[in-house]
């Protein structure tokens, strides 16, 4: 892999990973955010976005994982290119 082919599956990485952060984020203040105006969050507020953020982590996890194991059965089965 060339250095240019590293330099953009980095950006693509971060890229995915930033898209991930920010809908994780919208989705879980959306859910468990109930005053904005108050200057820091309840308790019960803490309790679901710590809850939501781990439930949004663990299935972007497995979803990788399916993701992975489908793309390693994809690979054998693509002819070389040449």
């Amino acid at each position: 892999m060339s250095n240019q082919q590293k330099l953009s599956a980095a950006k693509n990485e971060i890229a995915a990973f930033s898209d991930m952060y920010n809908r994780m984020l919208k989705q879980c203040f959306e859910k468990c955010v109930e005053h904005y105006h108050d200057s820091e969050l309840s308790l019960g507020e803490n309790t679901c976005i710590d809850r939501c953020v781990g439930k949004y982590t663990e299935t972007q996890a497995k979803v990788g994982e399916v993701m992975s194991k489908v793309t390693a059965q994809m690979q054998p089965a693509q002819s070389p290119l040449g």
